[in-house]
Order: structure tokens, then C-alpha cells, then sequence
């Protein structure tokens, strides 16, 4: 059988380019898709991958798929059997269902997009269930050891979070939430945030700028990102130390955030109170990063 080959080829290589046809012809594109969903956590790191990127050629490069086929592949990436998978777990192997599940969910939203298939009422427990994770998941790992790869749950969070910012139903409702889910990401997971983690979420700011939020809301949210020292918690103690982390991760962020609007040449104003806010607060300790 075609399904078959194609998933021992794909324990041997990556591909990037797939010619999907003849398994579509041979089982059906629903059923098909039933079968990539099923292998979105995948252990093993090049079938798992390989999945990946045939169901984005399947949800988003053909056309072979019904508005009941996305509806069905949404549900099921949302379901507890996969984005919500061992949610609130840091060192499990569920992480690789949930990282992998939010991709297909951010195609949907893109198709969606074009094609409207989806009811308001629909959209927006889509979208709830989308802030519900992005501020429940811990696991910031970017790599499993033992030949299970690449992760992708932060990044592919991310990807969720620039769909809904690009969907034409986007609001402001909807900006103040992603603000919440990136702030949990930079400030409330106890641990140091890797620098594409930093990346993405900056690109998330940007995005949002992008799409008409308001530059003095981002300045307003910036400056509650650390929040107040409780009273008697001296420096240096082990009381101490979340905030010194807290204001490490926001260092990085704001660095990632600066530069990223310097690359690009854009919201010169902003980019320059945020240098001079992190050298009026400290927030960031080496004022250098930023010029």
C-alpha cells in the first residue's frame, strides 16, 4: 500500500516536497488526514516531522479537503488526546503531541481565514482554547534526546497566536489576551526562556503593532511585566531569586523585541523608549545589548 511505504521512507529522511496523490487516491483524504493526525506525536523524530509537513501540504497547498474535514481535524488537535495532552507536564514525551497538535491548529485558523467555514460562536472557543493552553503549557524544552527531536511547543504556540492576529475576525479583546498569554511565557514559568522562545514572542509584539494595537498599550504592558517585590523579601535571599529570573527573561525579551524593530526599520519611537525605559529601570543589566 502507497500509506505504508510512505511512512517507512519517512523513518529514513526528511522531506519537504510530497507527492500525497496517490495515497489520497488509494484511502481517501479524510482518512488520510485521520492518519497524519494520529502521528502527530510520533516518537520517532523524521516520521513525526515528515508528518508535519504533509499535513500542511494536505490542510493548505491542496484542495482536496471539505469544510466538515478542517472542522474535524480542529477538533481533534484540540482534544485532550492532543494539544491538551498532559498539559501542565515539564518533562513528559505528551509535550511532543502538543507541540505538533498546535501546528494543525494554526493551518485551520489560516484556512478559516479564507474560507470562513467556521461560525462566529465556533472561532471563539477555538480561540479560548488557544489562550487556555498558551498559558498552561510548562514544557519550554526545544529538544528531546534519544532520537525524539525537535519539540516545537512554544514556537508552534506562537504560530497559533500570529493566526488569530492575522484572522479578519482579530479584536482588541483578542490583543489583550495574547498580552496575557505572552507575558505567562516570559515571567511565570520559573525557568531561563531560550532565545528562539524570545524570538517568536517578540515577533508576536510586532505583529500585533502590526495589526493596529496601540504602541502606548505595549508600553503600559511592558512596564507591568516585572511585578513589585513583596514587602520583606530582601536581596540575594532564595526569596530573591524568582525576581532576578524574571528580570533576566524580560531582559532577553526586550532585547529580541528591540532588535527586532531595528532590523526591520519600524516603530523607531518605541524602539527608542524601550532602550530608555530598560536604562531608567534596570530591567535590563547590560544597557549594551541594546545599541
Amino acid at each position: 500500500m502507497h500509506i505504508e511505504k510512505l511512512f517507512e521512507d519517512w523513518k529514513k529522511e526528511l522531506y519537504y516536497e510530497f507527492d500525497l496523490q496517490p495515497v489520497i487516491d488509494e484511502i481517501g483524504a479524510r482518512k488520510f488526514l485521520d492518519v497524519l493526525l494520529d502521528n502527530m506525536g510520533n516518537p520517532e523524530s523524521y516520521v513525526r516531522e515528515n508528518n508535519l509537513n504533509a499535513i500542511a501540504t494536505l490542510t493548505y497547498e491542496m484542495s482536496v479537503l471539505s469544510p466538515d474535514d478542517y472542522i474535524h481535524a480542529l477538533n481533534t488537535a484540540l482534544s485532550e488526546t492532543h494539544l491538551f495532552n498532559g498539559i501542565g507536564g515539564e518533562e513528559s514525551d505528551a509535550v511532543l503531541w502538543r507541540g505538533f497538535s498546535s501546528f494543525v491548529v494554526a493551518q485551520v485558523i489560516y484556512v478559516d481565514a479564507k474560507q470562513g467555514f467556521l461560525s462566529d460562536a465556533q472561532r471563539a472557543e477555538v480561540f479560548d482554547k488557544i489562550f487556555q493552553y498558551m498559558t498552561s503549557e510548562k514544557d519550554r524544552r526545544g529538544y528531546i534526546y534519544g532520537g525524539k527531536g525537535t519539540v516545537h511547543a512554544l514556537p508552534h504556540g506562537t504560530s497559533m497566536l500570529k493566526a488569530i492576529i492575522s484572522h479578519p475576525k482579530f479584536s482588541k479583546e483578542y490583543a489583550n489576551r495574547i498580552l496575557d498569554c505572552i507575558k505567562h511565557n516570559i515571567v511565570s514559568n520559573g525557568r531561563f526562556a531560550p532565545d528562539w522562545a524570545d524570538e517568536g514572542l517578540a515577533e508576536i509584539i510586532i505583529s500585533l503593532l502590526e495589526s493596529g494595537t496601540f504602541e502606548d498599550t505595549i508600553k503600559e504592558w511592558i512596564e507591568n511585566l516585572l511585578p513589585p517585590i513583596d514587602a520583606g523579601v530582601g536581596k540575594y535571599t532564595d526569596e530573591h531569586y524568582p525576581y532576578i529570573q524574571m528580570g533576566s527573561d524580560i531582559q532577553h525579551f526586550l532585547m529580541y523585541l528591540y532588535y527586532g524593530m531595528k532590523e526591520k526599520s519600524i516603530y523607531d519611537g518605541l524602539r527608542e523608549w524601550i532602550f530608555e525605559y530598560s536604562r531608567r529601570s534596570g530591567t535590563l543589566r547590560d544597557k549594551a545589548y541594546l545599541r
